[in-house]
């Protein structure tokens, strides 16, 4: 399984390959919003990422994250 945080604000989504490390990571960027008196701008997200488009010669395929 693969892992994301998204942070709207900031970098964007991160790949991370462990659960614990993505809500590690979530939570640091929260801590970071809150300590920058900036908590009216937080827009942050971290889950599983259950599939992922492979392109190949401009053809689109679903695939499994494994």
């Amino acid at each position: 399984m693969k892992y994301f945080t998204y942070d709207h604000n900031g970098e964007g989504v991160e790949y991370h390959n462990t659960k614990e490390d993505a809500k590690r990571h979530a939570a640091e960027l929260l801590n970071f919003y809150l300590q920058n008196d900036d908590e009216n701008n937080v827009d942050i997200c971290w889950g599983e990422i259950k599939q992922s488009v492979h392109a190949n010669d401009a053809e689109l395929k679903f695939k499994k994250v494994m």
